[in-house]
């Protein structure tokens, strides 16, 4: 939650809080919060045991705020990441974040894969797909996005597939799950 202008401040170093976690009790800094993110991640993953510092890890990014978050969190911990960008071929979406990746990738030097669904496995991308199958864009396009995950992740040898998902994703997808009666994806 944004705190400009209510006069909070920061739990670890008191200075005016940009930053409120209701969850945590607890108001940061910008600088202060960067620092506690990062600490929560890397205790996270060791903790769950995700994965180590030698395991090669390609990060699912899709130009959005979570994906790049976390990108650059598991590159600022030391981990070997490889970027992988989906293009879809929907439009301007797809041009504006592939623009929003390479951008974000170019001055920190991180290698990214760009995979185009249109010059892969008969040239389909997104639009087509929902076309062909009557459904909706997003319904061929979570199929053919973990198609190329898992396709990449074999393809580079890489250990780990990380996407920036978050506890929304989640519970959206679980919602509509159950309000659309899908048995076998709940």
């Amino acid at each position: 939650r944004d705190l400009r202008g209510r006069g909070m401040k920061c739990k670890r170093c008191a200075e005016k809080a940009a930053v409120q976690l209701r969850s945590h009790n607890a108001a940061f800094c910008r600088p202060c919060f960067l620092f506690f993110f990062r600490r929560t991640v890397e205790r996270t993953i060791e903790s769950d045991r995700m994965f180590t510092r030698d395991d090669r890890i390609l990060v699912a990014v899709s130009g959005g705020k979570d994906s790049l978050a976390l990108w650059d969190v598991l590159t600022a911990l030391g981990h070997d990441t490889t970027g992988l960008y989906l293009a879809q071929g929907i439009g301007d979406y797809s041009t504006r974040s592939r623009r929003l990746v390479e951008e974000f990738a170019a001055p920190r030097t991180l290698a990214l894969q760009v995979i185009d669904f249109a010059e892969e496995d008969g040239g389909v991308a997104v639009p087509e797909v929902a076309a062909l199958t009557r459904r909706s864009p997003c319904a061929g396009c979570g199929t053919l996005k973990r198609h190329y995950f898992d396709r990449a992740a074999r393809d580079g040898a890489y250990d780990v597939v990380a996407t920036g998902h978050n506890l929304d994703d989640e519970a959206a997808r679980l919602l509509g799950n159950v309000l659309h009666w899908q048995r076998d994806h709940l």
